[in-house]
């Protein structure tokens, strides 16, 4: 009887292992790839989705799939994804949709493999391979712990933008909410649609002195945003690009304003009506 209780215990022991075994394996997709969901055509493969597991928190984009390149990540194919930490994008990757790597909160870092021609990461940042195109930033990026002025812990981040880069790709830091300051470089020409949208907690903003454009939505919802210097060199201003900027009551624009192509709302509102206190400086 002995024997046999101990039999059935080992058994029970190899039985947890294996079980233990295959949840490890199940946190690094792309090395098994089996739940990554692709589609092919032309012999070229596009990622299409990523389940929401709490198993897999770190995922690698295969270099191939069934003997065919993997290279494109489609919109919305890993986005809202709670448990992921890292996101690996392999040689043959040459297209990244604008909507494909969003809302990720609990991403510290984007990997490149160092072989891509199309793409790279710089301390887990995502740029074009020139580096003149900005195009994810990963929302758990070196967060640090602070009290907040009541006393509460909260995390939050900041950021230097690398000087050359010349455009910040639409939805670059969408729902970004942890990170307090980024300094723009004057390298920096166009912020596309979106590119700072959500970003509630920044508060310290120091935009290029080249801009020519800023986007639709660019900073909408960016709420704690108190005052921003628009420089000369703006030529367009895009539809609600500081949409629910409650707290933006002051901007500064070293332009005349015929001179500056401007969307419908442009400036800071609250839910598109009026804020009072809101002054618009132009150049005279």
């Amino acid at each position: 009887m002995k024997k046999r209780f101990i039999k059935i215990f080992a058994l029970l022991i190899c039985i947890c292992l294996l079980f233990s075994g295959c949840g490890a394996v199940s946190t690094f997709l792309g090395i098994e790839g089996d739940e990554i969901e692709y589609t092919i055509e032309n012999g070229e493969a596009t990622v299409t989705g990523v389940p929401n597991k709490m198993t897999i928190t770190k995922i690698v984009i295969p270099d191939e799939y069934e003997g065919a390149p993997v290279t494109k990540i489609a919109d919305f194919a890993v986005v809202n994804l709670e448990y992921v930490t890292e996101i690996t994008i392999g040689k043959n990757v040459k297209e990244i949709g604008p909507w494909a790597l969003e809302n990720n909160q609990h991403v510290t870092a984007f990997e490149v493999d160092e072989a891509n021609e199309y793409f790279c990461d710089v301390d887990g940042v995502l740029f074009t391979k020139d580096m003149k195109t900005l195009l994810f930033y990963p929302p758990a990026k070196d967060l640090q712990k602070v009290k907040d002025d009541n006393g509460n812990d909260i995390q939050i981040s900041e950021y230097t933008i690398p000087d050359g880069v010349e455009t910040i790709r639409t939805k670059a830091f969408y729902k970004c909410d942890k990170i307090t300051k980024i300094h723009i470089p004057d390298s920096v020409k166009d912020i596309q649609e979106k590119a700072f949208f959500r970003c509630s907690s920044l508060k310290d903003l120091t935009l290029s002195k080249n801009v020519e454009v800023i986007g639709k939505d660019a900073f909408g919802f960016c709420s704690a945003l108190n005052e921003i210097n628009i420089p000369s060199t703006i030529k367009q201003i895009d539809t609600y690009a500081f949409y629910n900027c409650t707290s933006l009551l002051t901007i500064n624009v070293d332009a005349k304003e015929s001179d500056i192509a401007l969307g419908d709302k442009w400036y800071p509102t609250q839910n598109g009506l009026a804020i009072k206190d809101l002054k618009i400086n132009w150049k005279s």
